[in-house]
């Protein structure tokens, strides 16, 4: 399989660019965006195997581009990234078709575990 294309979304710009540039390392094709807006034509251009997507973003929220997203592709695979707490969220997130979610601050090994197991869903389907 090809490099593993991820589209990281979160309006933390710090946090955002950290995180990009620590999956590169690992040999992931990392785009990344801070808002959903400036994300949409990532996602046309790159066609990304996974996106990486925050919840509470302006403008347009991570559950509104996770809608978006699985209108457009619905084999898309998404892992949602959410604050302790936002316990509602997720399980809005995971009825909208989210794969996984992990809870910010990140553990960067159980990250690499779900993006993994998403690599791993890709290969079997083919």
């Amino acid at each position: 399989m090809e490099k593993l294309k991820i589209l990281l979304v979160d309006d933390e710009v710090d946090f955002v660019t950290t995180l990009s540039e620590r999956l590169s390392m690992r040999e992931y094709d990392i785009k990344f965006a801070t808002s959903s807006i400036e994300a949409m034509p990532l996602f046309y251009s790159c066609s990304p195997h996974l996106i990486i997507l925050d919840i509470r973003m302006p403008e347009m929220n991570g559950i509104e581009f996770l809608k978006l997203i699985k209108k457009i592709n619905p084999a898309a695979e998404v892992i949602m990234l959410t604050a302790y707490g936002d316990v509602k969220y997720v399980e809005e997130a995971m009825k909208e078709g989210a794969l996984e979610y992990i809870i910010k601050p990140i553990d960067i090994k159980e990250l690499i575990i779900k993006i993994e197991r998403v690599r791993e869903k890709i290969k079997q389907r083919g």
